[in-house]
């Protein structure tokens, strides 16, 4: 009897555990199946960072900025992670700094030195995180320089309509290559900046109280030869908050710092021998319109050219908090801001510690024939600066050191911006740029310019496509504007204006294939062409291209360079647009700033 009760107990023992056993693997099977389930497919957009993750480091006693605050009209855009394996920055044979004679030399503490490194490591964002706020908010968009373009369009047959118009004015010329005569409106590179601020930091700031009660604006920011920066609703043209006048005028373009603070860094164009109107770069609140610093005034003893003027758009290293600036008296500035944003309190400090400089010569630049300096801006990937210069040299150079690892000829005065392409299938990258006809022409006023696909890794040509042009005393010939790399339908192209091919100086728009170089299309256009292309692109990836030139014309060209639309403003448009979804920001010589939109 005992061991038949046993014999029992055993076997609702044995059936119990095999109950358990089931349940423990039921549940291990549900956590497999919950943990694959919110992974994903691969096609979930990619997580936003959190601040603990990715916000930039922030001086103690400032409120730290999240990524996504409560309450912003915008969400962050999604970020894609930057890839890690690109190939090692190694000069090709035909690009070291010795097979070209360049020679840098420092300035560190005040003090004339051979090497640098910085104590602070600079590691860029990648290009799809660099920025921190929804608009265009520098040069050609962002680090990569590759569209000032921003949003999804509507557009369904490539119209243009004029929304409105605000007049510009003039200041006169300094004292720079004994000038006479006056700036006026905009020029070239004077790009508008737009931006879509955070609700909190729009409520700090000095607009009007209609425009900070305005869900969705999309604020114009625009620095002018004119010596005005000017602030407009880009859908209504309304002012924003009341322009700031500094009587000096403004060629190149602004940039809006990156972390989505109220900072606007942009450099004067002309000196004067005026006190306070000595050439320099400025950094301004976009709280009360104060300059929180300057960089880099004339005269920088450092310098080994005297004029000084700085058309390029800065570069700012958010998570170290460094300005890189490239001036037109040959110094590239590394400058640490020590900035301080309270947007609860809505204040904002700076105490920019003593610059690190880089100059550079060169038998070319030695020569007479050529001069230093940096008009164009700079491109930005991992720990590189990527700028061409007048003297017809491109540099990539470490941001850690300040000093180039390679340099390319590239023959001529480059003003353009390069435009910079990762490929991830052959683990290079790329830069597109073109050169224009200043110290080659021959007595007639020809010569050769060339547009080069440049390896960003070693500084090798990989394909170049030359053509002959004009220059006169009126007009410099050649590749003026900045590449437009293609996405969407444009995917595999690269977009571009040159000009003074022919009679009335007419010039091209074409589109190469980045692979081959060869050409996909060109649109003739009639007058020069010195501002860049912008696409915009619809949903499908379906693209607009906006083109300009000289003569007031604005162009529609869809993805094959078939002419859509051409309106007309009577003014020479020298200065580059800027698009927003369906609205496009474009400023003239003389008619000054035009709002349109596509339809």
């Amino acid at each position: 009897m005992s061991n038949r009760r046993n014999n029992g107990n055993m076997a609702k023992l044995a059936i119990l555990g095999a109950l358990i056993l089931f349940c423990i693997a039921a549940v291990i099977l549900m956590i497999i199946l919950i943990a694959g389930s919110c992974k994903g497919s691969g096609n979930d957009p990619s997580p936003v960072p959190t601040e603990t993750s990715s916000a930039p480091d922030i001086t103690p006693g400032a409120e730290p900025i999240t990524d996504a605050p409560s309450g912003s009209e915008s969400p962050t855009p999604e970020t894609t992670p930057a890839p890690h394996d690109y190939a090692a920055v190694v000069p090709h044979d035909s690009a070291k700094a010795s097979v070209h004679g360049l020679v840098t030399e420092l300035m560190v503490n005040g003090g004339i030195t051979s090497s640098y490194t910085a104590d602070e490591q600079v590691k860029f964002r990648h290009n799809d995180d660099y920025q921190q706020a929804v608009g265009v908010l520098s040069f050609r968009g962002s680090c990569f320089r590759q569209n000032p373009y921003y949003g999804v369009t509507s557009a369904s047959q490539g119209k243009l309509q004029t929304l409105w118009q605000h007049d510009t004015f003039s200041v006169p010329k300094g004292e720079g290559g004994n000038y006479s005569g006056v700036w006026t409106g905009s020029g070239w590179t004077g790009q508008a900046l737009v931006v879509r601020w955070d609700k909190d930091v729009k409520a700090v700031m000095n607009m009007f109280d209609s425009a900070k009660q305005k869900d969705g604006l999309i604020e114009v920011i625009y620095a002018t030869m004119d010596g005005n920066i000017y602030f407009y609703d880009m859908e209504t043209g309304e002012p924003t908050r009341n322009k700031l006048t500094f009587g000096v005028p403004f060629k190149g373009s602004g940039s809006i710092d990156p972390r989505g603070w109220p900072i606007l860094y942009v450099g004067q164009g002309d000196h004067y021998k005026t006190a306070g109107k000595e050439s320099k770069a400025y950094v301004i609140s976009l709280i009360d319109g104060s300059v929180l610093a300057t960089i880099g005034a004339k005269p920088d003893p450092f310098a080994l050219r005297t004029f000084h003027a700085y058309d390029s758009a800065a570069i700012v290293d958010a998570d170290t908090d460094t300005l890189f600036y490239p001036g037109e008296n040959g110094i590239l500035y590394r400058v640490k801001l020590n900035t301080v944003f309270d947007k609860t309190a809505g204040t904002l400090t700076m105490n920019p510690s003593t610059p690190v400089k880089a100059r550079y010569s060169s038998p070319r630049t030695n020569s007479g024939k050529f001069w230093l300096g940096y008009e164009a801006s700079a491109v930005a990937w991992r720990n590189y600066l990527y700028v061409c210069d007048n003297s017809g040299f491109m540099q990539c150079v470490d941001a850690n050191t300040m000093k180039p690892v390679w340099v390319q000829d590239i023959w001529d005065d480059t003003n353009a911006t390069p435009c910079f392409e990762e490929d991830p299938e052959t683990g290079r990258a790329y830069l597109y740029v073109g050169n224009t006809l200043d110290n080659k022409m021959d007595s007639s006023g020809k010569g050769p310019v060339a547009f080069f696909k440049i390896d960003a890794c070693s500084g090798e040509i990989v394909w170049q496509k030359e053509y002959t042009v004009s220059s006169d005393k009126h007009v410099t010939g050649g590749f003026q504007g900045s590449a437009l790399l293609g996405e969407g339908e444009l995917d595999g192209l690269v977009i571009t204006t040159y000009s003074s091919v022919g009679a009335g100086y007419a010039g091209y728009v074409v589109a190469y294939d980045t692979k081959t170089g060869n050409e996909a299309w060109r649109f003739q256009v009639a007058g020069y062409t010195w501002c860049s292309p912008v696409a915009l692109y619809d949903a499908n990836g379906k693209a607009y291209i906006i083109v300009c030139n000289c003569l007031g014309d604005i162009y529609v060209l869809d993805g094959h360079g078939v002419q859509l639309d051409k309106i007309n403003v009577e003014s020479n448009i020298e200065a580059s647009p800027v698009a927003f979804d369906n609205y496009i920001v474009i400023g003239t010589r003389i008619k000054g700033i035009f709002g349109l939109k596509i339809y």
